[in-house]
């Protein structure tokens, strides 16, 4: 029996992954974000919820506020549960969310003054105008923030790059979106929908940016593909928002009035779903070289 007992190997503990799983959090976060706002949609313009104005205002900030809420329980806790969490996350949104305020949207009101000229021109006009202005001043502000706030000391695998340009994203689109609630006299359902497209836009052109960091942080990339990935994401942002804007306000639907947001909907969810898609795969694939390349040079060696 003694001798028996010394040959049983003793159960081997898998490795514990020391950091947060981020692509697991942004499809939780997205989705509970999806699922409610639609919801609000459906309680207040299909149904026809009617509420006193002070409820509705109530339940207006709470939709503002459920991104950033989503992100606290399902990434700011959740880094607090692993071995390396990483640092600053909430210094990059607050701080983004401040830049919006103070210098996006005054430029974009006094400077730009994009309300008195864009929605009013012809498509191709609006699609190159928010490119260049919306899309552009949004994107060199988050990617501005991120850069001097937590690059390069704080980027330790490739994936630090998209927690930190996700919480970017949410800190300028939650200021968006307060600044819609407050100007607008809209109903939780379709302020619902607004909160889900701004918040959706963001964190795509964010993925294609963290890309870009990454690259330049762990590998030897060409010298523009940093610049590209943020032109790219303004081009892409900036592009979002007039189609998705034209699509609400076509005029056309499917069965009755109420359906005509939901192809706005569908903008914000198909980039969404496939930008974040190909970008996962972009940086797994990345991943994957970097083993294979690791593994290369040991064996020479």
């Amino acid at each position: 029996m003694t001798t028996t007992s010394r040959l049983i190997t003793p159960p081997q503990e898998d490795e514990i992954y020391p950091y947060r799983r981020v692509w697991f959090s942004i499809a939780l976060e997205a989705g509970l974000l999806l699922a409610i706002c639609v919801g609000m949609f459906i309680a207040f313009n299909v149904i026809g919820v009617q509420l006193p104005i002070i409820f509705r205002q109530v339940i207006n900030i709470g939709l503002v506020a459920l991104p950033v809420v989503l992100w606290f329980l399902f990434s700011l806790a959740r880094e607090q549960a692993v071995s390396l969490p990483r640092q600053r996350m909430l210094t990059v949104l607050i701080v983004t969310g401040l830049a919006a305020n103070a210098i996006g949207l005054p430029i974009l009101q006094n400077v730009f003054q994009i309300d008195r000229w864009l929605p009013l021109a012809d498509a191709p006009t609006r699609l190159v105008g928010y490119a260049i202005t919306v899309g552009s001043l949004q994107e060199i502000i988050k990617y501005l923030v991120v850069r001097y706030t937590t690059y390069p000391t704080l980027f330790r695998i490739r994936l630090d790059s998209v927690a930190y340009t996700v919480a970017s994203a949410l800190g300028y689109s939650t200021v968006l979106n307060l600044q819609f609630a407050l100007t607008t006299n809209t109903d939780p359902g379709t302020l619902g929908l607004e909160i889900f497209a701004t918040t959706a836009f963001h964190i795509v052109a964010s993925l294609l940016v963290a890309y870009g960091l990454s690259e330049l942080r762990f590998a030897s990339p060409s010298p523009i593909l940093l610049p590209l990935t943020v032109v790219l994401a303004a081009l892409i942002h900036g592009l979002a928002i007039p189609l998705r804007a034209g699509l609400i306000n076509a005029g056309f639907s499917l069965s009755g009035g109420f359906t005509t947001p939901l192809f706005g909907l569908i903008v914000a969810i198909g980039l969404l779903v496939g930008v974040g898609s190909t970008m996962a795969f972009l940086f797994e694939r990345a991943e994957r070289a970097a083993r294979e390349a690791s593994a290369e040079s040991g064996r020479s060696t």
